[in-house]
């Protein structure tokens, strides 16, 4: 990534829902298209593994039988390297710093016992990435985009904080319970309302 270490120290300030509720239409502007990712990868890394790392996305896109969606990272341990069960990946996050750390905790649950911690090797983020507002994963981005925006009537819709799940509802309420069916209870926020 030849920007990782900055955008890193950016990501920590950034988080995948803004401070306040947002408008459909405020959200709308914030959003990166549904087409196309970069894969950015670490300046940390020698060639041989930034070679090896550029090969296992599409590996995973094959294994998974579909394509990597960002916000998605890959995380190793320096002294376990690039071909070893502790390299793991996070995918469909609504930030970059949501995956960075889903990524580096099941990498370090794998890594040998006294091997450095994990560090993110590689990260997948929407073509012309730059810090926003509001960033979702590709999968809220298609339903926000192709759902919500044309529901009518009152609405809202909500994601979680450490992983990719979303819902939305004609109330807050609704949203934060179609949120959390397959997370954490607690963990979604309602982050678009119109009324």
């Amino acid at each position: 990534m030849k920007r990782l270490c900055v955008l890193a120290l950016s990501g920590l300030l950034a988080t995948p829902v803004s401070a306040e509720v947002m408008t459909g239409a405020e959200a709308k502007k914030q959003l990166f298209s549904r087409k196309g990712h970069v894969v950015q990868v670490s300046d940390r890394l020698t060639d041989l593994q930034k070679k090896i790392v550029r090969g296992v996305i599409p590996l995973m896109a094959k294994q998974l039988r579909q394509p990597v969606r960002y916000y998605a990272s890959i995380a190793f341990s320096p002294d376990d390297g690039m071909v070893h069960d502790s390299l793991q990946a996070a995918m469909n996050h609504h930030s970059y710093a949501a995956s960075d750390a889903a990524a580096v905790k099941a990498c370090n649950g794998l890594k040998s016992k006294g091997a450095q911690s994990c560090r993110v090797a590689a990260r997948v983020v929407p073509k012309r990435f730059k810090t926003r507002d509001l960033t979702l994963s590709l999968d809220a981005t298609v339903g926000f985009q192709t759902t919500y925006l044309k529901a009518r009537g009152a609405k809202s819709f909500a994601v979680s904080a450490s992983a990719g799940n979303w819902g939305m509802g004609a109330s807050d309420a609704q949203a934060l319970k179609n949120c959390e069916l397959n997370g954490t209870p607690g963990d979604c926020r309602v982050i678009v309302r119109d009324q």
